[in-house]
Order: C-alpha cells, then structure tokens, then sequence
C-alpha cells in the first residue's frame, strides 16, 4: 500500500512551509544574533540526525551499500559545485544572521531581481533533496516519517528567520521577502510531486541512489552553510545544541513514524 500524489505534495507544503512564518517573525522582531545562532545548532544535529537514520538507512534498503555509497558521494560533489556556482553570483553566505546572505553582493548586484533569484537558488539547493526524500516516501507507504517532516520543519526556521531579518534590514519590502520564500515553498512542493510521479515505477536501486544523493547534499549543506554559521556567533555550544537537536531527531525517528 503506498500513498497518493497528494500526500506527497500536502506534507512537503507542511515540512517547507515554516520557513515562510520564519521569515515572517524575522521581519517583524528582527531576531538577536545568538538566539538565531542557537536555531541552527539545533538543526545541524537534527539535520544529521535525518540523514543518518531515514535518508542512508532508506538508501541502504533499497539498493545495498555500494549503490547508497554512489549517491551519498554523488549528493556531496553537486551540492560543493552548485553552492560553488552560486557563490559566483554573490551569495556566499545565504544564511547569514548579519545580512540575509547578500552582505558580499557590489552595489549593482543588490538590485532586486538578482539578489531575489540568487537567495531562491540558494534556499532551493537546501529544500530539493528534502522534497523528494519526502515525495518519495509515499511510494511504499501511505504515511510519511514524522521524523522527517519535524527535522525538515525546523531546520528550515533559522534560515527563514535570518533572511527574513537581514533582507528587511537591506531595503526589500516585506511583501517581497515572503514572495521570495513562497516561491522556494513552490519548488519545493513541485520537486516532491515530480519525485513520486517519476519513481513510482523505477527500479529499487535508482531509489536508492537518488535517496543517498539527498543524504549527501543534506550533510554538504549542513557543513557548509549550517554550522559554520552557528560557530561565529556561539562558538563551542554547537557542539551542545547539535546534540540536543541529534537526540531530538534520534527519538522522533525511533518513535514517531
């Protein structure tokens, strides 16, 4: 028994869809720097925490260690390339707590469009693997990890929080800001249907190479924007937030499927 092409897309709007009430508060209370901080340390241990014990356990399931080898490997080579590619175009930083992650951009390069298309292809790189991890779960079952959708949900809070702050503070307009995020819920939700809808018959070992590659680009986005981030602002707490925020995911993963 599996679930349905609407499951899939209603929990993914369910899992993705804080970000935008993240947002939302960031423009409103414009957040301190720490308690933002604190945010992502939990969520680089939730964050982990997914990986570990739904995405590559999932990937070992389907298609053996080798093939899930491929795809952890896979997911962190394209994530380095494509944050590589976006970083070109001014946002090195997309979570960053100070500016929303245009504090590098020139001059010419805050206007509107480009900044708003380079924090939507920043966010997108984050939200994709996660989608179709959760597209993809309703292909054998007709309900999906709470775990999952409670780490996706959270982990998606600082980063509406810290863009919703810091693109506020740099001139755009509240309206836009949550346009901005609305679209990455867009995508996001699209990516989980066409996820259930292409794999729906493919064979068990593409599965899980596909799953594995989300594990891998999950762990390079966790390294790379998550914790480096938390670090600056509450340096070794992370190391205590992070294990509160595994064991948190340890337990929904264990006992609330």
């Amino acid at each position: 028994m599996q679930g349905t092409v609407i499951d899939a897309a209603f929990w993914t709007f369910v899992a993705m869809f804080p970000v935008v009430i993240a947002a939302w508060v960031g423009i409103d209370l414009k957040p301190d720097k720490k308690i933002i901080a604190s945010f992502l340390g939990i969520s680089s241990g939730m964050l982990i925490a997914l990986l570990s014990y739904e995405l590559m356990e999932e990937a070992f399931r389907e298609s053996g260690p080798v093939l899930a080898t491929i795809g952890f490997l896979l997911g962190l080579a394209v994530y380095q390339a494509t944050n590589y590619i976006v970083n070109i175009y001014g946002v090195k930083r997309r979570q960053s707590i100070i500016c929303g992650g245009i504090g590098h951009l020139t001059v010419e390069q805050q206007s509107e469009r480009s900044t708003g298309i380079a924090l939507v292809i920043g966010a997108v790189l984050d939200g994709i693997p996660e989608s179709m991890t959760i597209g993809m779960s309703f292909l054998k079952n007709p309900l999906v990890s709470t775990s999952i959708i409670i780490a996706v949900a959270i982990a998606n809070i600082p980063e509406g929080m810290a863009s919703g702050a810091g693109l506020r503070r740099s001139g755009f307009s509240r309206l836009k800001i949550l346009l901005i995020w609305v679209v990455v819920v867009v995508i996001c939700v699209l990516s989980s249907i066409f996820a259930y809808l292409l794999l729906e018959d493919a064979p068990d070992n593409l599965k899980g190479v596909i799953v594995g590659f989300a594990g891998g680009g999950v762990l390079a986005m966790t390294l790379q924007a998550v914790v480096p981030e938390c670090y600056e602002e509450i340096k070794d707490w992370i190391g205590i937030l992070a294990g509160v925020g595994f064991i948190i995911a340890f337990i929904f993963t264990h006992y609330l499927h």
